[in-house]
């Protein structure tokens, strides 16, 4: 039955939560908005996911547009070429002054999805992608918040005793003020060691392919892959000495200055203390939307896991 829902209505395509694919920041085809009322600001690089049980996301923006309007119940708004893909609506949950704006940390209270159309929608989401994990609700705002392609990173740390290298999604990079978000499990091992350390490395997945990242998130983190059982050599940090993959382009070695539990997912906001650039214009593996990925250019790579 699940074979013939799924030939009817995406025919020959394989059915995932999102697809993986390699890009040139340059390359990537949505953009993000934050809207108030008339107001429309540009959050595309942003924003960032930051909790997945319950859904939160953060945006930052500069202290000239926080002075121009409420900043609680804003909507968040995905396109492409102008049209828009998905809607969020979110609740200020608190603001955090930076430097030079504020961090605005949102909970996430309604979606809708505007990709293909209404029935492909609720044939994926009710039933090619039915889970026991995740609700119907869960579904369609995931599909949402991946209607932008979420760059995929490599975390390094280390201490006398342990240290870590797992991939994760759930991040973003402020330019303006230098600082990297993360949203790390609060089941992760390694999460208290960075809390207790307040440092961490944070690099890019230039050339690695998908299935030796994926591989590096199997292993519990209280038992971490062993430096040389690694399937790529390690070079150590300029500034930590943290062990970073010998093959990728770049890496910023970042300071945690602060940090809020959001649910599931500790909330971690650090400033970039180094960046050593390896390669001048690093790609990155990204996670992109099922629906996302039918309307769009981008070329799947496939993984085993």
């Amino acid at each position: 039955m699940g074979l013939s829902v799924k030939n009817i209505f995406f025919k020959n395509t394989a059915i995932n939560t999102f697809f993986i694919t390699r890009l040139h920041e340059n390359q990537i085809e949505e953009k993000v908005w934050l809207c108030k009322n008339k107001l429309r600001f540009d959050i595309t690089a942003k924003h960032s996911m930051i909790c997945l049980d319950p859904f939160c996301m953060s945006v930052w923006l500069p202290s000239d547009q926080t002075d121009l309007f409420d900043p609680k119940n804003v909507g968040i708004n995905f396109t492409k070429a102008d049209k828009t893909m998905a809607e969020i609506n979110v609740d200020l949950i608190e603001i955090l002054p930076t430097a030079n704006g504020a961090l605005l940390l949102y909970k996430i209270e309604s979606v809708k999805n505007y990709q293909i159309n209404a029935i492909h929608r609720l044939v994926l989401f009710a039933w090619l992608l039915r889970s026991k994990k995740n609700t119907y609700q869960s579904r369609r705002v995931i599909s949402a918040l991946y209607s932008y392609p979420r760059k995929i990173i490599i975390v390094s740390y280390q201490d006398e005793d342990y240290y870590n290298i797992f991939p994760m999604d759930i991040q973003g990079y402020i330019a303006e003020e230098d600082i990297y978000i993360l949203g790390l499990r609060t089941t992760n091992v390694t999460l208290d060691k960075i809390l207790a350390a307040k440092k961490v490395v944070i690099c890019d997945t230039d050339t690695i392919d998908i299935e030796t990242v994926y591989a590096l998130g199997k292993h519990p983190s209280t038992s971490p892959t062993k430096k040389n059982e690694m399937p790529f050599a390690i070079n150590d940090s300029e500034l930590f000495g943290f062990p970073v993959p010998a093959i990728i382009g770049s890496y910023k070695e970042v300071e945690i200055i602060a940090n809020r539990k959001m649910g599931y997912h500790m909330l971690l906001v650090g400033k970039v203390v180094n960046t050593k650039v390896i390669n001048p214009n690093p790609a990155s593996l990204y996670h992109v939307g099922f629906l996302q990925y039918q309307n769009s250019s981008y070329q799947s790579i496939d993984a085993k896991y």
